[in-house]
């Protein structure tokens, strides 16, 4: 009976782990050194046209993932500057449950009828960081996440997406 057990938690965990999605994506330069990286800077990106009530939350991921790492100065000072930008994309979502029914004859003859699930819009978000080295002017390091964003969420809602989004993301800097 334990081993059934054992087995049976062995694939929920197996099947948690298959569903489980990759939070954030990453490039980098494997040329560059970030060892002399000591100061930093934020920035919106310009690829960005508009300010957003989102772009404060972002600001304070970034500096609360970066303190005790690296000092925060002003962008003409700074051993890198990190940009920043949301792109927003809608799309189509129609997976779901379907219904059908159908029947047949003896004659290899059947008839059959179904309907498809709903279509619903949802729009994603696609958060981009971009590490840009002070001296050179080259961006060193990206990445990107994206997350699906509710009209309806509540601004603690957004707090706790942005932070999780963004300690996701910085895991990865400066790369190993």
């Amino acid at each position: 009976m334990s081993r059934l057990i054992l087995i049976s938690i062995g694939m929920i965990s197996a099947l948690l782990a298959g569903c489980a999605q990759k939070l954030a994506n990453y490039d980098y330069d494997p040329k560059f050194s970030f060892s002399g990286f000591q100061t930093y800077a934020l920035q919106q990106s310009d690829k960005q046209t508009y300010q957003s009530l989102d772009a404060t939350r972002i600001e304070a991921a970034i500096k609360q993932q970066l303190s005790g790492r690296y000092q925060l100065v002003e962008p003409g000072q700074a051993d890198f500057v990190i940009h920043y930008y949301l792109l927003a994309e809608r799309k189509v979502d129609n997976s779901g449950v379907s219904f059908g029914f159908g029947f047949g004859v003896s004659s290899n003859v059947g008839v059959g009828v179904s309907t498809s699930p709903p279509a619903r819009e949802k729009t994603e978000g696609q958060l981009v960081l971009e590490a840009v080295d002070g001296s050179s002017r080259q961006m060193v390091w990206t990445a990107k996440a994206t997350r699906t964003l509710k009209d309806s969420m509540k601004p603690s809602q957004r707090d706790y997406l942005i932070q999780d989004v963004v300690q996701e993301m910085m895991a990865n800097f400066p790369p190993k």
